[in-house]
C-alpha cells in the first residue's frame, strides 16, 4: 500500500521518494489545525517542530508541510460547507 501511494503521489523535488506517505500521514495534523482557535495556535508549533526536524535530520520536511496545508484546506472546505449548510437550513 505504502508503495503504491508512493508510486501515484510524486513531486518532482522529493530526491527519497517517500512523498505519498509523508503526504498522507500529516493530512489529519492539518486537519486538527483547521480548527479555529484551537487548532490554529498548533501551526506554529508545528511548523517550529518540522524546522527543527529538517535541520538536525536533513529528511525533506516540506512534504510534512505539504501534508498539513492540505489538511488544513480540506478542513477550511468542510467548515465552510457545514456553515453554507446551516445558512441554507439544510444541516440540522
Amino acid at each position: 500500500m505504502i508503495n503504491w501511494i508512493n508510486k501515484h503521489l510524486t513531486h518532482n523535488r522529493d530526491e527519497v521518494g517517500d512523498y505519498g506517505i509523508r503526504l498522507i500521514i500529516h493530512i489529519p495534523h492539518g486537519l486538527i489545525m483547521s480548527i479555529p482557535i484551537l487548532g490554529w495556535s498548533l501551526i506554529p508549533i508545528f511548523m517550529a517542530y518540522q524546522k527543527s526536524e529538517s535541520y538536525y535530520t536533513a529528511d525533506e520536511g516540506w512534504k510534512d508541510h505539504a501534508g498539513a496545508i492540505t489538511g488544513i484546506i480540506i478542513g477550511v472546505l468542510i467548515q465552510v460547507g457545514c456553515i453554507i449548510g446551516i445558512a441554507l437550513g439544510c444541516i440540522f
